[in-house]
């Protein structure tokens, strides 16, 4: 790789940020700069990430709505990956503005600062909810139909990736994640990671609705790999879409008896978990296609459901354990 590239990671400390991060280090000899608000992951979680350098990765405090915290970062870079956003669906359904607001005005504020500074490729990460319910495999030719105003957001973010590749000519991928899981998922609000933290804490997990309720689970390394592939596959267009999972339809009910299995294999007693009311705004089955990415990416995922489970909880019990050592 040639050691003059450059990239910015939005959101550089947060769960999957911190994943990119790791593996960009271990693949590339690229610089990093991070900007992150610290608003939900910390400083310290970036320097205790395994591969962490310190010669390599800059970290600035910042917010993607402040347009001069922006350009204090993309100035010199080559490439822009923006993960920083407003993740929670149930958030967004109480507060709509707010996610508008940080989802697509922090958005375009780094768009615009990636055409001016001439950015050679720009990755979005959106996710499934621009979809909303849908038949499964859900794919890239699914017409869109948001459930969640988070969903929608997205949904605008994807049109904006779209216009400024027609209007700018700057080069974009946007990556649909499907639900992601794995290492560093401390302040991580989704199911594994928060069955896993309940289960630690004593506490009896909630399953709202009938558990049957399905999602694509893809481990961040994954993610990881496919936002690298992203950035350094020769792309056919100018702006792509991808969906990143691994094509596997899993119940909650089935992954809360593998989370349920592998920490009782390390002497935690597990209680079955209470069922509640189904909420507003999640969609019931989900899991996609990954064939495009396949095709055009060569992205395959590499760690299956089990195993990434396994590696998760490993590293849950290792921390929990550091945090009282501390």
């Amino acid at each position: 790789m040639n050691a003059s590239k450059k990239i910015l990671i939005t959101g550089g400390c947060g769960f999957i940020g911190l994943n990119l991060v790791d593996y960009l280090i271990s693949k590339t000899d690229w610089d990093i700069f991070i900007l992150d608000n610290l608003s939900v992951g910390r400083k310290k979680d970036l320097e205790d990430i395994k591969n962490y350098s310190k010669n390599r990765i800059s970290f600035y405090k910042g917010e993607i709505l402040n347009k001069k915290d922006v350009e204090q970062v993309i100035c010199d870079c080559d490439f822009v990956v923006h993960l920083a956003a407003q993740t929670d669906v149930i958030f967004s359904v109480k507060n709509p503005v707010d996610d508008a607001r940080v989802n697509i005005l922090g958005l375009l504020n780094l768009l615009n600062a990636s055409v001016e500074h001439k950015i050679k490729r720009f990755v979005f990460a959106s996710s499934a909810a621009p979809l909303g319910e849908q038949d499964p495999p859900v794919d890239e030719s699914k017409v869109p139909s948001p459930m969640s105003p988070y969903g929608a957001s997205k949904l605008a973010g994807e049109g904006y990736c779209s216009s400024y590749s027609a209007s700018f000519d700057l080069s974009n991928v946007v990556l649909r994640f499907s639900n992601v899981y794995g290492l560093y998922s401390f302040y991580k609000g989704s199911v594994i990671a928060k069955f896993i933290r309940q289960i630690l804490l004593g506490e009896q997990p909630i399953i709202f609705g009938d558990g049957n309720q399905t999602r694509d689970f893809i481990f961040a390394s994954d993610i990881a790999k496919a936002v690298f592939l992203s950035l350094t596959v020769d792309v056919p267009n100018i702006n792509n879409l991808y969906q990143i999972g691994t094509g596997v339809e899993v119940s909650i009910n089935d992954l809360y008896t593998m989370i349920k299995k592998e920490l009782e294999k390390n002497g935690y007693n597990v209680l079955d978990a209470i069922y509640k009311k189904p909420r507003k705004g999640e969609i019931y089955r989900n899991f996609c296609s990954i064939n495009k990415a396949k095709n055009e990416l060569d992205f395959k995922p590499s760690i299956k459901l089990e195993e990434g489970i396994e590696k998760t909880v490993n590293w849950f019990l290792k921390y929990y354990k550091k945090q009282d050592t501390d």
